[in-house]
């Protein structure tokens, strides 16, 4: 049986998607691909044909993390917003006990940072390109001059995934509540 041609791009979408939840969930060591096929509803075997190995997944799959986090901050509800209304939108969209409980829907920095900074080369390499173009596009948000404004952004970002990991790493919610509502003020 023949698949229409979209068929290929269609589940490769899904195996990344798929990819994007799971390493965000229970990180990059810790999901197998056959985790990932389980989670795009495809079988194991079927993998090697989407992607040379687990590598070049979580590659990709790191691109739609950061597209996805973008997604959050800069549009669904928030497009309109710039400078200080932005600020205050985002953060209380970004530091909520909502997104720490759910890495897997939330930014990729806090959730697989630390294990990016030890993994291979191409992976780090793209999760330095995705973390630029996020404090470009935070800085496109912000008023005043252009360099001043990417310096912000990444202070800004640098600050709500410092929050985050730390309400993420601690088992005491009030504590972690405090942190998130710190970084908000």
């Amino acid at each position: 049986m023949r698949y229409p041609p979209r068929h290929k791009t269609e589940r490769r979408a899904r195996i990344v998607q798929a990819a994007a939840r799971l390493f965000r969930k229970n990180g990059f060591a810790e999901t197998s691909v056959g985790d990932v096929m389980q989670g795009a509803e495809l079988t194991h075997g079927g993998f090697y044909g989407y992607f040379d190995d687990k590598v070049a997944l979580f590659s990709e799959a790191l691109g739609e993390a950061f597209a996805q986090a973008r997604e959050n901050l800069l549009a669904r509800g928030l497009q309109d917003l710039r400078g200080e209304a932005w600020i205050e939108a985002a953060a209380a969209r970004y530091a909520t006990m909502k997104h720490r409980d759910a890495p897997e829907l939330g930014c990729a920095v806090p959730a697989l940072g630390a294990e990016v900074a030890r993994g291979p080369r191409a992976v780090r390499k793209r999760f330095g390109v995705e973390v630029r173009a996020t404090i470009d596009a935070m800085a496109a948000r912000l008023d005043g001059d252009p360099e001043q404004a990417k310096r912000r952004a990444a202070r800004l970002l640098a600050t709500w995934v410092g929050a985050l990991l730390i309400a993420r790493a601690t088992d005491d919610r009030t504590f972690a509540q405090w942190m998130l509502d710190s970084v908000r003020e």
